[in-house]
């Protein structure tokens, strides 16, 4: 299932870049999100490139049917990279839903606008379960999009302690 999300922040993308390429930004916003578990898995820095790839565990924020109770539940544990190509600001985040045949990638890219920026993100969410896959991905699409207004408001507080 593809579908596009917006995120909007209160600085430039020069600021926001900056607060992307810090491993220690990952780890306050999912402090603040209330992740249930949050581990850093691996992360590295080049002159251009940042990664991060961690597991978290959060629950869903989505009424979890009957019928995909038994490939999500009602907690996700999920495995997350995030790579950003720092100079161009665009960058790839990476979703492997933990015990369930779920991917979810998004083609991000920070885009200037008014005072502020946005991340603009082009979703592709895959299940391979036979009958039932894209009523996963509906719900796995879902859950995304009602994170995503916690993501940006939590973003925009931290980006308080970042400048361009």
């Amino acid at each position: 299932m593809k579908f596009q999300q917006r995120l909007e922040y209160n600085k430039s993308s020069d600021a926001v870049i900056k607060m992307f390429g810090d491993a220690a930004y990952f780890e306050r916003k999912f402090q603040l999100l209330e992740a249930l578990a949050f581990e850093v898995l691996d992360q590295s820095t080049s002159a251009d490139t940042f990664l991060i790839r961690m597991k978290l565990t959060f629950p869903l924020s989505v009424p979890v049917p009957g019928f995909a109770k038994k490939v999500v539940g009602d907690t996700t544990t999920l495995v997350e990279e995030d790579r950003w190509n720092l100079s161009a600001k665009q960058g790839t985040l990476s979703i492997d839903v933990q015990g369930a045949p779920v991917k979810a990638i998004g083609h991000m890219r920070l885009v200037d606008q008014g005072g502020g920026c946005v991340n603009e993100i082009n979703w592709d969410v895959n299940c391979s379960v036979p009958l039932i896959g894209k009523k996963v991905e509906k719900l796995i699409a879902d859950d995304i999009q009602a994170k995503g207004a916690a993501d940006a408001r939590v973003t925009n507080e931290i980006l308080t302690d970042y400048d361009a």
